[in-house]
């Protein structure tokens, strides 16, 4: 609404009202609704509704690294998928999935029902994460893991969140949406986390709150 209009003060007429993009559209509808001239009653139920709309927290798709751009090419589907990356004698990437399709042109995996284990190595701490869903590189061993992703990770220490990513070059597995990480000092919520294989350090993004139990 522009200033001059401001100015003039609050018209009773109906009004077209411009919402961000970002607001979903059931909010959008639901804010045209509490516009109108209705009972009290029911524009006060309808803003209830568009506050919790409003506060609910988004969820971030996972990262597309553009592993699947053009053509797809020929696509293989396979049952009781496992690959294992070993370097020397030491296995550094075992991964099983029930099913998977693959992109050979693109050396690309998606993958259904699956479990990761990076197995410790020299100088570095490995991990354990299964998830519902994954997409592994082959080329890069990169991995990204979602839908009730769940793992271990340094002694012990577990985390859960809707998706997590795994940078073999770098080292580093992580996420940027809501994670509960729970270890021996108690049950943790941060906005996402950082650990460094390599360092054998981890970081917990966006802050901690601790979770109390019932």
């Amino acid at each position: 609404m522009s200033s001059s209009k401001q100015r003039r003060g609050i018209d009773r007429a109906p009004q077209t009202v411009s919402i961000l993009p970002s607001v979903p559209d059931a909010a959008r509808r639901m804010l045209r609704f509490a516009l109108r001239p209705v009972g009290r009653e029911a524009r006060l139920i309808c803003w209830m509704g568009l506050w919790v709309v409003l506060a609910m927290p988004s969820i971030a798709s996972p990262p597309d690294f553009g592993w699947l751009e053009g053509d797809l090419g020929q696509v293989l589907r396979l049952s009781g998928m496992t690959y294992v990356s070993s370097e020397e004698s030491a296995n550094e990437i075992v991964l099983h999935a029930e099913k998977a399709r693959f992109y050979p042109d693109h050396d690309v995996a998606d993958l259904e029902n699956v479990s990761v284990e990076v197995a410790p190595g020299d100088g570095r701490v490995g991990f354990v994460m299964r998830c519902d869903r994954g997409r592994l590189n082959l080329a890069s061993q990169d991995f990204v893991a979602e839908g009730n992703v769940v793992g271990t990770i340094e002694g012990g220490r577990r985390f859960e969140a809707a998706w997590v990513a795994y940078d073999e070059k770098n080292g580093i597995l992580y996420t940027d949406e809501p994670v509960l990480i729970t270890d021996e000092g108690g049950r943790y919520r941060g906005g996402g986390f950082r650990y460094y294989i390599h360092q054998q350090r981890f970081r917990l993004m966006g802050g901690a709150s601790i979770v109390r139990e019932p």
